[in-house]
């Protein structure tokens, strides 16, 4: 699974509205639509910063 894909997964299992991700990541809903589909590449401090609020791990980025 893609990371974007990832996200949006745990993003539906923990009910976290997409305004609440575009505040997590620092972008708007069209970036956040990007990073899903994987057009847009996450930086450290952003995968940091979901890991750190949702409390799971992203096991796409651990390969």
């Amino acid at each position: 699974m893609r990371v974007g894909q990832e996200i949006e997964s745990i993003r539906k299992e923990l009910g976290l509205s997409i305004v609440y991700m575009c505040d997590i990541f620092s972008v708007n809903e069209f970036e956040y639509n990007q990073i899903v589909k994987g057009k847009y590449k996450l930086t450290v401090f952003q995968l940091i910063m979901f890991i750190s609020s949702v409390k799971k791990p992203l096991n796409s980025i651990n390969k």
